[in-house]
Parts: C-alpha cells; sequence; structure tokens
C-alpha cells in the first residue's frame, strides 16, 4: 500500500482539478492521497466525495504560517470533515491577506522587471500562491521560467517577495489541533532560517521526511530526528503540475509499510 500525502489542485496553485487529480492516483497505482491545497479545504472536501474501494481520500491541507521572516508550512491531516467550517473561517481570512499579497507583488514586478501583470486570473483561483503567480506570469507571454521567477523575482528575499501570513507555526499547529487534526511540519528541507528542531518543539505529530527536494541523507537524517522527538514521519510528491522543477510527479514519493501504519493509526486515534 502506498499513499502520496501532499497534492495540489487547481483550488490553490495546481494545474490540475480535482477529478484529474483523483485519476492520475488510481493511474498510478496508490492507495491513499491526501489533496493539501494552501489555505484551503474545498478541494479535499469535494475528493471525499469520489472516494472508493481502490482509493481512500484523506482530508488535508497546508496551513501558511510565518516564522524568522521565512515561510512555514504547516501540512494538517483530518479524520472526519465535520466541524471544519470554524476552521474555514480563518482559511478564508488567510485567503484575503493572499489576495492582498498578489496585488503587492504585482506592484514590485512591475516596478523591478517591468511586469505588468494582468490580474483577471485572481477572480477564477481560491488560493493566491506563488506558485499561481508565476504560472500566469509565464502563461501572460513573459519570457521567464518557473525557476527564474522564484529564484530572481518573488522567491524569499527576491524583490517582489511578501510573506502571505504573520500566522506563527505555534498558532496553526494548535490551530490544527483544535479541529481534530494531526499537524506535521511540511517540506523542512526547505528551511534555512530556523532550526526544524525549534518547530518541532512548537508540537508538530510529524515531519515530511520524504520530499522531492530530498537526498538521502537528508530523508534519514528527518527519520532520525523523527525517532528522537517521537513523531512519526510523512510522505509526499507536493504535486503541482507535471514535471515541475520544484516538486514531483504524483506517487513518486511516497509512505509505505510501517511508516503508513503508524501515520494511519495517529490519525484513527487523534481526538478533538
Amino acid at each position: 500500500m502506498r499513499a502520496d500525502l501532499h497534492i495540489h489542485t487547481s483550488f490553490s496553485d495546481g494545474v490540475f482539478s480535482v477529478q484529474n487529480i483523483i485519476q492520475m492516483a488510481k493511474d498510478k497505482g496508490l492507495q491513499i492521497i491526501a489533496i493539501t491545497d494552501h489555505d484551503e479545504i474545498t478541494g479535499a472536501i469535494e475528493a471525499k466525495k469520489y472516494e472508493d474501494e481502490s482509493l481512500r481520500i484523506i482530508t488535508a491541507l497546508e496551513l501558511s504560517t510565518e516564522y524568522n521572516d521565512e515561510s512555514i508550512h504547516i501540512l494538517g491531516y483530518f479524520n472526519q470533515i465535520k466541524d471544519l467550517d470554524s476552521f474555514d473561517n480563518f482559511l478564508k481570512k488567510q485567503r484575503e491577506r493572499r489576495f492582498e499579497r498578489a496585488y503587492k507583488i504585482k506592484e514590485k514586478l512591475l516596478e523591478h522587471f517591468n511586469i505588468d501583470l494582468n490580474m483577471d486570473f485572481s477572480k477564477s483561483v481560491s488560493s493566491i500562491t506563488r506558485g499561481t503567480i508565476a504560472q500566469e506570469i509565464i502563461k501572460q507571454g513573459f519570457p521567464y521560467s518557473k525557476k527564474e521567477i522564484f529564484e530572481k523575482m518573488i522567491g524569499n528575499d527576491c524583490p517582489a517577495y511578501f510573506p502571505s501570513t504573520k500566522a506563527n507555526p505555534k498558532f496553526g499547529i494548535k490551530l490544527i489541533h483544535e479541529h481534530g487534526g494531526l499537524a506535521v511540519l511540511a517540506h523542512p528541507v526547505l528551511i534555512n532560517k530556523s532550526p526544524v528542531r525549534e518547530i518541532i518543539e512548537f508540537g508538530v505529530d510529524g515531519i515530511e521526511a520524504i520530499y522531492p527536494a530530498n537526498n538521502i541523507e537528508d530523508t534519514k537524517k528527518l527519520r532520525r530526528l523523527a525517532r528522537e522527538y517521537g513523531i512519526f514521519v510523512t510522505a509526499g510528491s507536493d504535486f503541482h503540475s507535471l514535471d515541475d522543477y520544484k516538486h514531483g510527479n504524483i506517487g513518486e514519493y511516497y509512505l509505505k509499510n510501517k511508516e503508513l501504519e503508524i501515520f494511519l493509526n495517529k490519525l484513527t486515534e487523534v481526538k478533538k
């Protein structure tokens, strides 16, 4: 049994619809997936309707937080979807901040790179991320690759970078717990300004130890760290689009065997 526990849809900055994702997961022979859109749970709830004997779908999201002037993402996994309405009220505010940030980024793109981005796309996207903006820059005909856009324009510490939120990780973890979820530190290999241990000690239940940006030693180190702190590990492709330089394709990075069993048991045991 294999589980890809980090997948994005068109409800945030993924290219594919929920139904497309489910079909792709089945084609890859996955038995479990989690849709983890940015500050958005609608796609994950929609996906649950298509669950069947061949594919289990775990309701999840990727919550944006900020610490030491960098983005820290916390994955939230839920065993049931009831009582998530109040959580969605908070997420709505997060998405509003993302919308406001998108216009700040637009201004900086024009100022520093002479990119006058048409913002009509914002009317049809639920949660606007930097990935969404990078896709639009390319789609609107500006001659840059996604890699160039992130490394030179909108990545951390770049001229057009703005954080999406001021919520800190400790608050985000608490919020997930209050709504009956498990909190997992997403892609710790991408954290640069804070010791990963420091974030773990805020109270996460697990850590994403298997991830596209990891090398073999990164994964070994994160597994050791999980054992040391008595937390579980997860795995995910962080799929956004096919052959994306920053992320994996569906099913390329997955949890299996004992590690998957531990995660599923923890998910079943969690109580609000």
